[in-house]
């Protein structure tokens, strides 16, 4: 049987990519628009006849099922490096996040207080500063990386493009970090508040591109997306409580590469019986 919700990416993708709409598909198929949105959402599994009507409403046929099934290894392979790359950012941030908290503070008087209050703080070497950022340049390049290869393959524009944006912004702020670490004029919290500001314009667009996955993916992307529209809107304000719900936001991010992971990896059955 064919296999779901291959399917109905497959499905939505195509009709997105000739700009028809569900109700435009209605028209042209005579399938109602219930069968369709529950098709594309992965919700029930149609006979070949329907799925035959479908593609013939899009001009095409059954040939554009047919899988190369080395590219959907490759493919699967790379997302799963993504997943895995994104679990390794996420534990890297519990040592990133009080460095740099450490840091925003240093020779202040509010470190001084936490110090006299016998609040530990731990003083990190530029060495081992410099390694943990490249560390996470790398794993959050990746990890990001699979959310680009989604939205290309689903072609949803606005996810590829804000992936890539979020990638060039994420790669200067460490590259800014890094250099900041040896020019200390350049550590100031003017500048730390600026990056915040656009981290968090770039987070709440990210979480809008995540919901519109919701049709393909399922509703695991409108938690993300609404968890990276909260965190972003406290980055406006520098609230650092936005850190944690970004946090819980990646987790969920993981689960959605690694569920097209799976996806690719399961591409070279879809037509099996």
């Amino acid at each position: 049987m064919i296999k779901q919700p291959e399917l109905g990416i497959k499905i939505a993708a195509l009709r997105k990519s000739k700009h028809i709409t569900q109700e435009n598909l209605v028209e042209r198929s005579g399938i109602s628009v219930r069968t369709i949105q529950r098709i594309e959402n992965g919700e029930a599994n149609p006979r070949n006849h329907t799925i035959e009507k479908i593609l013939s409403a899009l001009d095409s046929d059954m040939s554009v099922f047919e899988v190369d099934e080395s590219s959907s290894k490759k493919s699967s392979k790379w997302l799963t490096i993504s997943w895995i790359a994104g679990i390794v950012y996420l534990l890297l941030g519990f040592i990133e996040g009080p460095m740099d908290f450490t840091r925003l503070l240093k020779d202040t008087e509010l470190i001084e207080v936490m110090e006299s209050s016998f609040i530990p703080i731990v003083d990190y070497s530029n060495n081992f500063y410099l390694i943990t950022k490249l560390l996470v340049m790398l794993s959050y390049g990746l990890f990001i990386y699979g959310f680009i290869a989604i939205g290309t393959r689903i072609k949803s524009l606005l996810l590829k493009i804000i992936s890539i944006v979020l990638l060039s912004a994420m790669v200067l702020i460490l590259s800014y970090d890094i250099i900041s670490l040896y020019h200390d004029s350049l550590n100031n919290i003017v500048l730390q508040m600026i990056i915040s500001t656009a981290f968090g314009v770039l987070s709440i667009i990210f979480g809008i591109g995540l919901i519109k996955l919701y049709s393909s993916l399922g509703l695991i992307c409108v938690f993300a997306g609404a968890l990276e529209i909260i965190a972003g809107i406290f980055f406006l304000f520098a609230n650092p409580i936005g850190f944690p719900i970004q946090m819980l936001a990646g987790l969920l991010e993981v689960i959605i590469i690694y569920k097209m992971a799976q996806m690719f990896n399961n591409e070279t059955q879809f037509f099996t019986t």
